[in-house]
């Protein structure tokens, strides 16, 4: 087994993973199978706010239509990541919306739900088909609004 002092991992855009095997153990024959990771970063509700009006961010909402109708961050763009009714059903669309909006895979992207679960699937997938600059909107719209932040409907 390698041992994690052996080699160094760097968390980069899927379409260009990297793992580094130290000498030694490239020596001893050693395999590595590593899961790819996913790289994003994480914002507090104000400090995405900044980001959205300072960096130009895009802030995509990846809540369900119905959702998004009852409140969401000004200049925010709704693509549902999965629709609810008996569970949770995978929007098939979802990668060919957000590729049609949002083209530049550079582009900044804040990824907000509800609270979190939902953002953090959507980032996967994002992530998988080039998107390089995702930020995660921490604690969702709950916490977007219960801290005072606008809100439209």
């Amino acid at each position: 087994m390698l041992a994690r002092s052996t080699f160094s991992r760097h968390i980069i855009p899927k379409a260009c993973p990297t793992l580094y095997a130290t000498p030694h153990a490239l020596r001893a024959g050693r395999s590595i199978h590593v899961a790819r990771a996913v790289q994003y970063k994480d914002a507090m509700p104000s400090e995405a706010h900044l980001l959205l009006q300072d960096e130009g961010c895009k802030y995509l909402d990846v809540r369900t239509a119905e959702e998004y109708a009852a409140g969401h961050a000004p200049s925010a763009t709704n693509v549902p990541v999965v629709f609810l009714g008996s569970g949770m059903s995978p929007n098939p669309a979802f990668l060919s919306e957000v590729q049609r909006i949002f083209p530049k895979k550079d582009e900044s992207l804040l990824v907000g739900c509800k609270s979190g679960r939902r953002s953090l699937m959507a980032i996967e997938q994002l992530s998988q088909v080039g998107y390089c600059k995702l930020v995660n909107l921490t604690g969702g719209f709950d916490l977007w609004a219960a801290q005072g932040l606008p809100v439209e409907k």
